[in-house]
């Protein structure tokens, strides 16, 4: 697999979880687009969003409910898209969620690997397959950001 191969797989699962088009990330210009439940989205997505922003770097994509549209097109216009998921400009997008009963909540970056630059390391530590069965008893808080109790049946593989 290619590093550019990588790239799509993750704009095509992002597409699906946004409701847009594995293409709107590679736009020059912001996109917008209404969030609704959709099929294929990774499990653990509370969908519709109120207002979820993604970039790979060319562009925005803004995928939210109808009534926070206007602010997050101004929010994503107003500022350019290596600045939008910083402070202050953040603060500016929390005060105008805050007016409608929303606020900023997660914040995660997502690193795709460099496959020419990955290479196989010795394991000091036994790895062993685990399978829904062997989850039984790993539903601990210790293990809660790995495993979710509340979905176990989504809980299917590990190592």
């Amino acid at each position: 697999m290619t590093n550019q191969e990588i790239l799509k797989i993750a704009m095509a699962q992002s597409a699906i979880d946004l409701c847009a088009a594995p293409d709107d990330f590679e736009k020059s210009e912001n996109v917008i687009v209404t969030s609704r439940e959709s099929d294929g989205a990774r499990r653990y997505l509370k969908l519709p969003f109120s207002c979820q922003l993604v970039s790979y770097g060319n562009n925005a994509v803004a995928s939210m409910s109808p009534e926070f549209r206007e602010i997050a097109e101004n929010y994503i216009n107003k500022y350019p898209v290596e600045h939008l998921f910083e402070t202050p400009h953040l603060h500016v997008l929390n005060e105008k969620l805050m007016a409608k009963g929303q606020k900023i909540c997660f914040m995660a970056e997502y690193f795709l690997p460099d496959v020419d630059a990955l290479r196989a390391f010795d394991c000091l530590y036994q790895l062993r397959l685990l399978t829904q069965t062997d989850f039984a008893d790993l539903y601990l808080p210790e293990w809660s950001n790995a495993l979710c109790k509340d979905r176990k049946h989504l809980d299917i593989l590990g190592v």
